[in-house]
């Protein structure tokens, strides 16, 4: 899903203020999505930045991640649901953190072919 112009701007605002992009960084690609940890599942927006991949979702924006591309050091397909994760519609994305900590985010998305392949790209492999 295109963002319009002003929605694009709203969000460039906003992901700014939170410190989840930086004052140079914009908004390159978006797609609406979940994000799955444990047993809850997070609706929300995806934005492939021109230096970051972050997660907005939730009431209020409640849950999020951001991290550069550099950071980022396996993306893999995987299935995602409840107990017994059977949806096809995953990426998981590993990172380090700003701490040095090892983290893995399940990113469910439609076309997470298309997606998978922009990260790759973007994280030079």
């Amino acid at each position: 899903m295109k963002l319009s112009e002003q929605k694009k701007t709203e969000w460039e605002k906003t992901l700014r203020e939170t410190t989840l992009i930086g004052p140079a960084d914009t908004i390159v690609e978006h797609t609406e999505g979940d994000l799955w940890e444990l047993f809850s599942q997070t609706r929300g927006n995806y934005f492939f930045t021109t230096e970051k991949f972050v997660f907005v979702g939730g009431l209020g924006g409640l849950h999020f991640f951001s991290t550069p591309y550099s950071k980022i050091t396996e993306l893999k397909l995987c299935n995602v649901g409840g107990l017994i994760p059977f949806l096809p519609t995953g990426i998981k994305v590993t990172y380090t953190d700003n701490d040095g900590k090892i983290r893995k985010k399940k990113c469910s998305v439609l076309k997470r072919k298309e997606w998978l392949a922009y990260l790759q790209q973007k994280i030079g492999r």
